[in-house]
């Protein structure tokens, strides 16, 4: 996999600075103030991530997704579809974390 600092040259699909990869995975997500509650993750990138749940989340919110086994990770909402919802981390994942992520919730077809 390509290094964070080239990750945005190198993908441009629909205009998205990295590849989504999908994944079936249950993690925790807390908005700023507020408590954590679960969230359906549906694909993740090492840039961000996307996922579903029924909380009425907000463009520009901050919020910390917590995947089983990791720390938080701090994010912000940058679109909505519904119930459906896509996050930019703040800090890039390693791409050694984000294969981990994926090896062990990679979406099975």
């Amino acid at each position: 996999m390509a290094s964070n600092a080239k990750i945005g040259t190198l993908w441009d699909h629909d205009g998205r600075r990295a590849e989504r990869l999908g994944v079936q995975m249950q993690a925790a997500l807390r908005p700023s103030g507020a408590k954590k509650f679960g969230v359906d993750v549906i694909d993740i990138s090492v840039v961000g991530v996307g996922f579903g749940t029924a909380a009425n989340l907000h463009i520009g919110d901050r919020v910390w997704l917590t995947v089983p086994g990791m720390a938080g990770l701090e994010s912000h909402v940058v679109w909505r579809n519904g119930h459906r919802y896509g996050c930019e981390f703040i800090n890039p994942l390693y791409s050694a974390v984000l294969d981990h992520i994926v090896q062990l919730y990679r979406k099975k077809d």
